[in-house]
C-alpha cells in the first residue's frame, strides 16, 4: 500500500507528528510515523553538503532502520567531535 502526500501535507503531517511527541502523548507507532515521514521528506528534497549528503543516504536506504543505520554511521564520528571536552562552552 503506498499513500502520496504533497510536500506541503508531509511538511504539515511531520510538523505536527512532532508536536504530539513534544507534548508527551507519544507512543512507539506515533514516534516511528514521525520518523518515517522525515526520513522520506529528506528523501524528497534533497540539499547541498551534510544536508545533501544525507538526503542521498535516504534516497538510497530501502528501510528506514537502513537510512537510521547509515545516518548513524556518518553523524556518528561528527556528534562525538562537537561533544567532546575540548568543545563544550567553559
Amino acid at each position: 500500500m503506498d499513500i502520496s502526500l504533497s510536500p506541503a501535507e508531509a511538511d504539515a503531517l511531520h510538523s505536527t507528528l512532532e508536536d504530539l511527541l513534544e507534548s508527551g502523548a507519544g507512543t512507539p507507532e506515533l514516534e516511528r510515523a514521525y520518523r518515517l515521514v522525515g526520513w522520506r521528506l529528506l528523501a524528497a528534497r534533497g540539499g547541498t553538503g551534510l544536508t545533501g549528503r544525507l538526503a542521498d543516504m535516504a534516497r538510497e536506504a530501502e528501510t528506514l532502520e537502513e537510512f537510521e543505520a547509515a545516518r548513524h554511521e556518518e553523524l556518528g564520528p561528527i556528534i562525538k567531535r562537537l561533544e567532546s571536552p575540548e568543545n563544550r562552552d567553559p
